[in-house]
């Protein structure tokens, strides 16, 4: 007989725990649970759609050794385990989605021991998108108001030699005129040729970049006139249109023009002149309307000189001729594009850098022959490589801090901190909390060890690391 009520009791206890389950698994919310020790004991199916994680990944693992896995960028069920008190927290996980997390104890009937944590966590990765969104305009406007800029989606310009170059870009874009743009390389000759195809009437039409450097000297006639159907052996069935005809109504910029071989000059002469092409291996002209925008970092009168350029060709094409100044010549937008690549690349990456006014200073001073390329490469090379959210000229290419002398070569002299070193209490105590940090990690066989040698706990110490920037 009590055999028998135990195996009753069992089925009993079976079928209301099946049935606890399917409530659990029908609840809308993701719901995630551990036990006293902080063991994963159960997620229901919302949890696992929601954010992407199979519950066999997780059951009967340590919600401890999960952040460390980086499978959440910190739990609300652990610290709900060390106060004993609800905790809600915005949570990020798999390094991409956003959660409100919600753990609430569970207690026994003494209400004195934790039985179990109850995590709720509810999706707003979309919100904090719209939020990002807005505070990127926000940004955006601050920089505008800082540095007193004018600025189109890829062009940041303060100074006065870009302010002319831009007013007139604008002004002659709604002509059908031919534009040569010239400059050193990295100024941007593309995006200005960009520029003046949205303000053009052609915008809604497409706009086809070519680069002459970069097609071989055989290929040129096909690639921008194309070829009719049977036009030479392996042609390709039924022919292929050529750049300038998928420019029709639209704008083509014939990029590093000066490359074109003296040939291809005077059939390219010929369809500005017509305002038509005829395929390889077709004798019938296609009409075509398009708007011609031409760039060089090249001396094209040189060229002509040299008998490698046609004089009537350079007529035809500097129509409007539009030279973008190197940017050692402008000083003036330095630091308007430093803070602008750096907003755009620390939002790219979920970063939070900032550069230090004697970095600024030195980039500054630099002369930049890569110009705006090479100082929008210089940002990301400094937001992804540092360690800390301070970037000190010590952090700059050695390149560039050429006559910048360093007080020490050794890997933790470079948190070194000096009056000069900081504008504010608050840098100057993250810059010594990281030089801690990092050297009680440096002698550290783990993250958890070098919690203990900190005495905190390295959940606390986990998040430290994540606010300074410091890499596991």
């Amino acid at each position: 007989m009590e055999k028998k009520e135990l195996l009753e009791k069992i089925k009993h206890l079976e079928a209301t725990n099946k049935q606890m389950r399917t409530i659990i698994d029908f609840s809308s919310d993701g719901l995630y649970v551990v036990d006293e020790d902080g063991i994963t004991i159960e997620v229901n199916k919302a949890y696992e759609e929601m954010t992407g994680i199979n519950r066999n990944e997780v059951i009967g693992k340590d919600i401890r050794d999960l952040v460390l896995m980086e499978y959440f960028d910190e739990s609300a069920a652990y610290m709900a385990l060390q106060s004993k008190k609800t905790t809600t927290i915005m949570q990020k996980i798999n390094k991409c989605k956003y959660f409100v997390a919600t753990a609430t104890p569970v207690f026994d009937n003494s209400k004195k021991k934790v039985k179990m944590i109850v995590t709720s966590v509810r999706d707003i990765t979309y919100l904090n998108h719209l939020q990002s969104q807005t505070r990127k305009i926000e940004l955006d406007n601050e920089i505008d108001a800082k540095h007193n800029i004018k600025h189109h989606p890829q062009i940041i310009y303060k100074s006065q030699q870009m302010q002319t170059l831009i007013k007139k870009a604008k002004k002659i874009a709604a002509f059908p005129t031919s534009v040569l743009i010239t400059g050193d390389s990295g100024t941007g000759k593309e995006v200005l040729a960009n520029y003046i195809h949205q303000y053009s009437p052609q915008k809604e039409g497409p706009f086809i970049k070519v680069n002459c450097a970069a097609i071989p000297s055989e290929l040129f006639e096909s690639e921008l006139f194309g070829f009719a159907n049977g036009a030479f052996t392996g042609a390709k069935k039924g022919g292929k249109a050529g750049f300038f005809e998928k420019a029709n109504m639209g704008t083509i910029l014939l990029d590093e023009i000066g490359e074109l071989p003296v040939m291809m000059q005077a059939k390219l002469l010929r369809v500005l002149q017509d305002q038509a092409i005829t395929r390889i291996g077709d004798t019938r002209p296609i009409p075509l309307n398009f708007r011609l925008i031409c760039s060089t970092n090249k001396d094209l009168r040189e060229l002509i000189n040299k008998k490698q350029f046609r004089e009537d060709l350079w007529y035809r094409i500097n129509v409007i001729h539009l030279d973008i100044p190197p940017l050692q010549k402008r000083k003036s937008d330095i630091l308007p594009l430093i803070d602008f690549y750096l907003m755009m690349l620390c939002e790219q990456f979920g970063l939070i850098k900032k550069i230090m006014p004697e970095t600024i200073k030195l980039m500054e001073s630099y002369h930049w022959p890569g110009n705006v390329r090479e100082l929008k490469n210089i940002i990301e090379y400094l937001v992804v490589s540092t360690s800390v959210p301070s970037i000190f000229p010590r952090d700059l290419p050695e390149h560039i801090r050429d006559n910048w002398k360093l007080e020490s070569d050794t890997e933790y002299e470079e948190y070194h901190i000096s009056p000069s070193s900081h504008r504010n209490l608050k840098e100057a105590m993250n810059q010594f909390e990281a030089q801690i940090i990092l050297e009680a990690l440096k002698s550290s066989p783990s993250i958890r060890k070098a919690a203990i040698k900190l005495e905190i706990d390295h959940a606390n110490l986990i998040r430290r690391m994540k606010r300074l920037g410091i890499q596991n």
